[in-house]
C-alpha cells in the first residue's frame, strides 16, 4: 500500500510550481553504490509474467555496463504494526484466486465475443498480478544467481526500506531503485523510480527523485513532510482515520505538527500515529536490529570474481535470452567469489547449495 497519495501528492506540488522531478544521469553514479529495493522487482516481473532469472540477470548487466556497483536487499520479517494489513492483503489474495479462476473457466466459452474475451483476459492478468507470492526458495534461488554473478545480496532482519535508509543516510548508498515511494519518506535524499519496465542506463523510463528539492518546494521540513505522509496513511496506520493528500498538507501548514493536527480533528488517542512516525523517521533504528552480524559482515568484505565457469556453462540455456554484450556485462567487472557448488536444475538455474550458504 505505501503511503496513499504521496504519488498525487507529488504530482500536484510538481504542477503548482517546478518539477520535484528529472531524468536519471546514470553517468553520475558511476563508482558508487545504488541499493535496491529487490522484492517489489521481483513481484512484478513474475506478475506479468517475465523470468524473474532473467530479469536479475540482466539487471545485473545493466548496473555494471553504468560501472554502478548494485547491492540488492531482501525482506526479513515485517514488523507486528503492520500485520492488519498483510492478513487484509491474504484474505484479497483468496478472493482475487478464486475469482481469476471463475474468469479463466469463462473464457473456454465459445459464445464469448472477441471484444468479451480481451476484456476478461485482463482482468484475469489484473488479478494474477494481485495474487502474485514470491516463495522462499524462490528467493534463495535468486540469491544463489546473485552470487554466482558476484553480487553480494544482504538480508534484513525486517523491512528492506529500514535497511535501504538507513545506509542511504548513512551516505553509504549514492541512491535506491525500487517502486516503493516510502523511501523517500524514510529519508533517502535520491530515489530513483522505474516507470514499468526499464533498467538502469535506459535513456528514458526512469524517474529522481530528490527530498530535499521535495521539502524546499512544498516548504516543509523533513519531518513535517513525514508526518503529513501518517495522516495520509500508510502501512502502520491500517484502519485509522485518514486524510486526503490536499488535506493533510493544509493541515501540516496550517498547525505545525501531527498532534497538533490530530487535535484540531478531535482524535484524542494518537499513540499509534506517533508510532507510525517513529518508524518512518527511524528514530529506534540501529545496525544490531537492521541486520544480524552476518549480514555486517558480508556488506564489509570485499567482493570477489563471478563464477565464470558457472556462467559460461549457462550462456546457452538460462542465459540464451540475453545479448552478446549483456552477457559480457554479468561476466565482468571483479566480484565476490564461492564455491563452485552449482548444478542447473531442470530450468537451468543455479542451485542446490548447502542450505544457508546465501544467507
Amino acid at each position: 500500500m505505501g503511503i496513499i497519495g504521496l504519488t498525487g501528492w507529488l504530482q500536484c506540488l510538481s504542477s503548482s510550481s517546478s518539477k520535484v522531478s528529472t531524468s536519471v544521469d546514470w553517468s553520475a553514479y558511476k563508482g558508487l553504490k545504488i541499493g535496491i529495493d529487490i522484492l517489489g522487482f521481483l513481484y512484478r516481473a513474475k506478475s506479468r509474467r517475465h523470468s524473474t532469472i532473467l530479469y536479475v540477470a540482466r539487471l545485473i548487466a545493466a548496473f555494471r555496463s553504468c560501472g554502478i556497483e548494485p547491492v540488492p536487499i531482501f525482506d526479513g520479517k515485517p514488523p507486528d504494526e503492520k500485520r492488519p494489513l498483510l492478513e487484509e492483503r491474504a484474505t484479497q489474495r483468496i478472493s482475487a484466486l478464486e475469482r481469476c479462476n471463475i474468469l479463466q473457466n469463462d473464457l473456454q466459452s465459445s459464445e464469448m465475443t472477441d471484444g468479451q474475451r480481451n476484456t476478461v483476459m485482463q482482468e484475469v492478468q489484473r488479478l494474477i498480478g494481485t495474487t502474485t507470492y514470491f516463495t522462499g526458495e524462490e528467493r534463495e534461488l535468486i540469491k544463489q544467481l546473485f552470487y554466482v554473478c558476484g553480487v553480494k545480496p544482504l538480508n534484513a532482519s525486517g523491512e528492506a526500506d529500514n535497511t535501504l535508509a538507513y545506509l542511504a543516510k548513512k551516505g553509504e548508498l549514492a541512491a535506491v531503485i525500487s517502486h516503493d515511494m516510502d523511501l523517500l519518506v524514510r529519508g533517502v535524499e535520491c530515489l530513483l523510480v522505474p516507470d514499468t519496465y526499464a533498467l538502469p542506463g535506459d535513456s528514458s523510463g526512469w524517474i529522481s527523485y530528490s527530498l530535499s528539492d521535495i521539502c524546499k518546494k512544498s516548504v516543509l521540513s523533513y519531518t513535517q513532510f513525514v508526518q503529513m505522509c501518517v495522516l495520509m496513511g500508510c502501512d502502520y496506520t491500517h484502519g485509522l482515520r485518514r486524510f486526503p493528500y490536499r488535506v493533510a498538507y493544509s493541515l501540516i501548514r496550517c498547525h505545525g505538527n501531527l498532534l497538533a493536527a490530530l487535535r484540531h480533528h478531535r482524535i484524542t488517542d494518537t499513540s499509534l500515529y506517533e508510532k507510525a512516525l517513529s518508524m518512518l523517521l527511524g528514530e529506534h533504528d540501529t545496525p544490531e536490529s537492521l541486520m544480524n552480524e552476518r549480514q555486517w559482515e558480508k556488506w564489509r568484505t570485499p567482493a570477489g570474481e563471478p563464477e565464470w565457469a558457472t556462467l559460461f556453462s549457462l550462456k546457452e540455456t538460462l542465459f540464451r535470452s540475453l545479448s552478446e554484450s549483456e552477457f559480457r556485462n554479468l561476466c565482468s567487472l571483479p566480484c565476490r567469489r564461492v564455491d563452485r557448488h552449482v548444478i542447473e536444475d531442470n530450468t537451468g538455474c543455479p542451485h542446490n547449495h548447502p542450505e544457508g550458504t546465501y544467507g
